[in-house]
């Protein structure tokens, strides 16, 4: 089910610490969007994401595809890094390990 109305799509600012977006976030291109197509993280960060969730902006720059994404993550400064993602409402959690959802 393809929402073509941007306007359904709820943003969010997620933080997640450098250490671990390295460890259990993985990232893929779609439909011209930066997807996220993995997230395993550990249970005491909880079930960030969600299935169908893209990335618009890694600590407020604006990547255009994945490698730029990765780039920007790999050049915080910043303890956490903060990722600005469209989801759409009500979709499917990647779950953590062991969470209670």
């Amino acid at each position: 089910s393809q929402v073509t109305n941007e306007m359904q799509l709820q943003k969010l600012d997620i933080f997640v610490p450098l250490a671990d977006i390295n460890n259990y976030l993985k990232l893929t291109e779609a439909a011209g969007r930066i997807c996220v197509s993995q997230w395993t993280g550990p249970h005491r960060l909880g079930c960030l994401f969600n299935h169908g969730d893209h990335v618009v902006a890694v600590n407020d720059l604006q990547p255009q595809g994945v490698e730029e994404a990765y780039f920007f993550i790999s050049r915080s400064t910043r303890k956490e890094v903060k990722l600005t993602v469209c989801r759409i409402p009500h979709s499917d959690i990647f779950h953590a390990k062991g969470c209670s959802c």
